[in-house]
């Protein structure tokens, strides 16, 4: 295993859940101790409603802990106020996110640099930007819009835009969600080039190539990590 770059101890969620004869407090993610390692691709499986999405959001910055903390190369996520967990996370982590999240106002490479020029000059990033997205196969596609595009096109360009940043950690909530298996391979191939290159990466997802491109294959039930390999 390489250097651990992000850690979870303890970190659970709970939500308030009402029902008609009562109300209280469910675990959507029990208390979990992960670790993300630099060089390794941890490709996580369950059903829908298991936990997953929480998890990684929590690990993500994106989501508070109801107990346990997240540490990154030592630093308690949870700790830093909004404006510097805002950064980091712009720095250090990319998002693969379920769903589009395309502003439909800009075009393919203007979302896929955004990302980039919220802390940075243009130092010419549109480059990078469009290098990316040639390996994704939709260089051809950059000066679209958001609504042009199919639900495979727009999963490579939120692909293209969590690389721009080249996070330290990526995460990846179901990247390979309305592609065909050609385009699969190469999201998942770029993913595991990705990890091989010093990243730490953790993929959420019901596909079962992934488990080929993965160094640990973890399932979550019920919210509880129950199995690795």
């Amino acid at each position: 295993m390489g250097d651990i770059r992000l850690e979870t101890q303890g970190a659970c969620k709970k939500f308030f859940r009402k029902r008609r004869d009562s109300a209280q407090y469910f675990d959507a993610v029990a208390p979990t101790d992960l670790q993300l390692a630099a060089g390794e691709l941890v490709v996580l499986k369950g059903r829908s409603g298991s936990g997953k999405t929480t998890l990684l959001n929590m690990m993500a910055g994106l989501l508070e802990p109801s107990e346990g903390t997240v540490t990154l190369d030592g630093q308690n996520l949870y700790e830093l106020d909004d404006a510097a967990l805002s950064r980091l996370r712009n720095e250090r982590f990319g998002v693969i996110p379920q769903g589009q999240t395309a502003l439909h106002s800009l075009s393919v490479v203007q979302n896929v640099t955004l990302p980039y020029l919220m802390y940075r000059d243009d130092d010419g990033c549109e480059s990078r930007a469009l290098e990316l997205l040639e390996n994704l196969g939709i260089r051809q596609l950059a000066d679209s819009y958001p609504s042009e595009l199919s639900g495979g096109e727009s999963r490579r360009v939120c692909v293209a835009r969590a690389l721009m940043c080249a996070p330290d950690v990526l995460f990846a909530d179901e990247p390979t969600g309305n592609l065909d298996d050609a385009s699969t391979q190469v999201v998942l191939e770029m993913l595991r080039s990705y990890a091989d290159a010093g990243a730490a990466v953790l993929v959420v997802t019901h596909e079962q190539m992934a488990e080929e491109y993965a160094d640990h294959v973890l399932k979550m039930d019920a919210g509880v990590i129950e199995a690795r390999a």
